[in-house]
């Protein structure tokens, strides 16, 4: 900030001695004398600066005074007077540095002479501009055993979100790094992803070499990394990071990396039957899964064996229990963000592996200099193996899931750090659970079909500054089929729903300490419904019910449709202010919510259709404290609001006037690095939901009335997890969860189990790596899910078939699980750039008999269970080339 003055600008001239710059007369008159001129203007030589009126400055008033100034024949300045004025102060301050100027004199026939002039002195307040960015931290990206540069390397600072690439000499630079401590990732295709820790000092250059461990063979999973976050702030807070390397070898997984989330703490088991995520107390449908920003109805096939999608594709999967940012929403529960992984630069990289599970593959080539493709799918035969070693009705006594999946990807480079991706997923399953009985019509079960399908663009391009802009349209179809069956009594589910939508935000930085985050969120969603059957089944949460239950005398028939559109903009600042960082957040969501009828139909009265729009905002917090460089100390809260699922907009089945749901989450963490490769996390947690759909409690609902808004909830407890990251060949974990999930009706005295509440979960892992040996073990333990008894039963003689009589609801629980699987893994090296691994995973080596149902004979007398699989050896191979 400084005085700007305006120099000399006005100027009237009078030199003194003469009466007019013109002819004179001599005293006698005896003749005119030749005029006077002016040969020379006076020019200032020496400026003073005006001290600024520090009132002023401080308001950003801004001013000008007018001065004239009389200059003597010598340069200096006899007087100065006010011509206009700007106010005392203003005024005083002109008038003193004008007193000290200095000027080279005017002159008159060549020689100096006296002169006056008007002067405008300006006040004016400018800013300095700031200093351009310099590059103050760089360095070399080295192979640890030859020295050799590593060209093409990802350097990435993690928190900022900004990345550098190698030159051919392996070397790299950024501008601008803020002060303080930064976690890099180095990343090739030739080598193992690592990580470092980096602290940048004001006014200092950092020059590092990173030596990083190369392989043997270009896998694509050596580049995948697992993220979960406890309380997702925009600084990575909490964060666990599990490198492929370490998730392709945990027992139980089958070389998936994507199923090492379901091991971590605040993940619940679910039911066999599903691959749900259920996280912190939340209901699964409460979760939302994204790829690439794209929302996919689930990340898991039907039985949680497989993830629909191919690990060979992933870069990371990260997974949020709660309390998240603004630029996600339409969800109660937790979110999981999986990022796909660029497609190789060079070649033709890709694998072909089998198993007893599935069999699998993928390739991805480089097309162009600038175009590369990729492609993978899945198909499962687990059903084949089992009836083929096993007796022909082994599905009436395990559910055995059938599934696939596919996916594609081609990336087209535009530029520097800039690119277009095309990418299509795709995924199928089928799943049948039963109670065999010696009578056909009194068989019981149930048949869940599956599938979804996505196509997206997505736009990306990082500035050479950091700043970054994201563009992805999308669309897709999903469908869902579930059929219960009591004998030749069915009741049916049909949901078939287009998705389209777009996310797009762009990322700068602010200042050296603040960064702004702006974008959009848009979600459209149009379902067709058809259901039949009675009220109750399927069954939804809260109901009291048991697997198998006949259905009643009710038989209802209904087909809707529904469109709701949400258009979610955001903003996001992350501001650091020395050992903090706060992240605040605010989000809009604005709902249009469409249905086809909103009574139903009776005889030939038409359609009558609703539309409304609903309104939410939810600001969030999230406050970040590295109070050591080994202890972070994290909190986040916000509030989260969900639309009405499309199947509870049903005239006959549910309310077509169902608004929004709400929750408000609550998170405080601390992280503690204990020794450079064993880490420390505890997480606490609440949350509380309202405005809960619920079944009427009328034993006569009113019409268009089956569902109210009475229900609400709370999810509390604690996570902890005590991490090795791998060193000699040895990683491993421990994660343990204690909560409570509670449902309950409106202003009801006492909360409830929820269905899916699991007050403890324990999971512990553990690898080593012996040579070209890698030995594995988990063990993981739940507590079973609550149930609630039948104790009797009475005599439907309308039904003719027996109904049973309930107790408390949710007063008993199903046993509690556990289950031990170990994992051997050998490679071998075909040749320079092939290579093939053999696996030998075996689940539940104990043969523990989980049981997973409880079910009931025809007359409710005699109890039973659905168990889970035995001890199952699932043996594979895989070639990577």
């Amino acid at each position: 900030m400084r005085t700007a003055p305006l120099l000399l600008i006005a100027s009237l001239i009078s030199l003194w001695g003469f009466a007019a710059l013109g002819q004179t007369r001599s005293g006698d008159g005896a003749g005119a004398q030749a005029p006077r001129r002016i040969t020379k203007y006076p020019t200032l030589k020496s400026f003073v600066e005006a001290t600024y009126p520090a009132d002023k400055k401080a308001a950003g008033v801004e001013a000008a005074v007018v001065l004239t100034i009389e200059i003597s024949a010598v340069g200096l300045v006899n007087a100065v007077n006010v011509a206009r004025s700007a106010g005392e102060d203003f005024d005083a301050a002109a008038i003193d540095a004008a007193k000290r100027f200095e000027f080279e004199p005017a002159e008159v026939d060549g020689k100096p002479a006296p002169a006056k002039l008007t002067y405008r002195y300006e006040f004016k307040i400018t800013k300095e501009p700031e200093p351009p960015p310099s590059v103050n931290f760089e360095g070399r990206v080295l192979e640890r055993q030859t020295a050799t540069p590593v060209a093409g390397a990802s350097v990435a600072l993690e928190d900022l979100g900004v990345f550098a690439t190698t030159d051919a000499d392996g070397r790299f630079a950024m501008v601008g790094v803020p002060n303080g401590l930064h976690r890099v990732k180095v990343t090739a295709a030739r080598i193992q992803v690592s990580f470092f820790e980096e602290e940048i000092a004001s006014g200092k250059k950092s020059v590092l070499t990173y030596r990083v461990a190369g392989v043997k063979s270009p896998s694509p999973e050596e580049t995948l990394e697992i993220l979960v976050r406890a309380a997702r702030p925009r600084r990575e807070a909490a964060a666990v990071i599990i490198s492929a390397a370490e998730a392709r070898h945990v027992a139980g997984t089958q070389g998936d990396v994507l199923k090492v989330v379901q091991n971590l703490p605040g993940v619940s088991r679910p039911p066999l039957s599903s691959g749900q995520i259920v996280v912190w107390g939340s209901a699964p449908k409460d979760t939302r899964v994204y790829v690439d920003g794209v929302e996919i109805p689930a990340l898991y096939h039907g039985a949680g064996l497989r993830s629909t999608i191919n690990s060979d594709l992933v870069t990371s999967v990260e997974l949020v229990p709660g309390a998240y940012g603004a630029d996600y929403g339409r969800g109660l529960g937790g979110l999981v963000r999986v990022e796909t992984r660029p497609l190789p630069k060079e070649g033709v990289h890709g694998y072909v592996g089998a198993d007893t599970l599935d069999a699998s593959g993928m390739v991805a080539a480089k097309l162009t200099d600038r175009l590369r493709v990729g492609a993978a799918a899945r198909y499962s035969y687990l059903d084949s193996v089992i009836s083929a070693v096993s007796a022909p009705a082994v599905e009436d006594f395990f559910p055995i899931p059938r599934y696939r999946d596919y996916q594609a990807k081609a990336t087209l480079d535009l530029g520097r750090n800039e690119a277009i991706d095309a990418v299509f997923l795709g995924s199928n399953d089928d799943l049948r659970r039963a109670i065999p009985s010696p009578d056909p019509a009194r068989v019981r079960a149930e048949t869940t079909e599956s599938s979804f399908h996505r196509a997206y663009l997505r736009y990306v391009r990082v500035g050479s500054n950091g700043d970054t802009v994201s563009v992805t349209p999308f669309a897709g179809y999903d469908h869902a089929n579930v059929t219960t069956s009591f004998g030749d009594v069915p009741t049916q589910l049909d949901v078939g729903s287009w998705k389209y939508g777009l996310r797009a935000s762009h990322r700068s930085k602010i200042t050296r300490s603040m960064d702004l985050s702006l974008g959009v969120d848009a979600l459209g969603a149009s379902s067709s419904i058809r259901r039949a059957g009675t009220l109750t089944l399927p069954p939804r949460e809260g109901d009291v019910t048991v697997f198998g239950q006949p259905p009643g005398s009710d038989y209802n028939v209904d087909e809707w449709s529904t469109n709701i559109v949400d258009l979610g903009p955001y903003v996001i600042s992350d501001i650091r202010l020395g050992k903090f960082t706060f992240t605040p957040g605010l989000r809009f969501d604005a709902f249009l919510i469409e249905g086809s009828r909103m009574t139903p139909r009776v005889g030939l009265t038409p359609a009558i259709g609703f539309s409304r729009m609903e309104g939410a905002v939810d600001p969030r917090l999230t406050v970040r404290y590295q109070a050591t460089p080994r202890l972070l100390v994290t909190a986040s809260a916000g509030t989260y609001h969900q639309p009405p699922e499309p199947e509870d907009l049903s005239a006959v089945f549910g309310t077509p006037e169902l608004a929004l749901s709400h929750a408000t989450h609550v998170s405080l963490g601390e992280a503690f690095k204990l020794t450079p490769t064993l880490t420390a996390e505890m997480i606490g947690f609440y949350k509380y939901l309202g405005n809960l759909p619920v079944r009427t409690r009328l034993a006569e609902p009113k019409l268009a009335r089956a569902l109210t808004q009475d229900g609400e909830g709370r999810s509390y407890g604690v996570q902890l997890l005590l991490r090795q990251e791998m060193t000699r060949g040895l990683f491993g974990w421990i994660s343990y969860s204690i909560s409570r999930s509670e449902r309950r009706y409106l202003l009801e005295e006492r909360y409830r189990l929820f269905d899916y509440d699991q007050p403890h979960v324990l999971a512990a892992v553990l690898s080593q790596e012996i040579g070209r040996w890698v030995f594995g073990a988990r063990f993981r333990y739940t507590s079973g899910a609550p149930r609630t008894p039948v104790v009797g039963s009475f005599y439907d003689a309308r039904g003719d078939q027996a109904q049973p009589v309930f107790g408390e609801q949710n007063t008993v629980r199903i046993s509690d699980f556990y289950q031990l699987d170990v994992r051997a893994e050998r490679t071998f090296a075909l040749g320079k750039r092939v290579t093939l691994a053999v696996f030998l995973d075996v689940l539940n080596v104990t043969f523990h008999q989980n049981r997973e149902e409880i079910v009931y004979s025809s007359d409710f007398k005699r109890k039973g269970y659905i168990t889970g699989l035995p001890t199952l050896a699932i043996l594979g191979a895989r070639v990577e080339f």
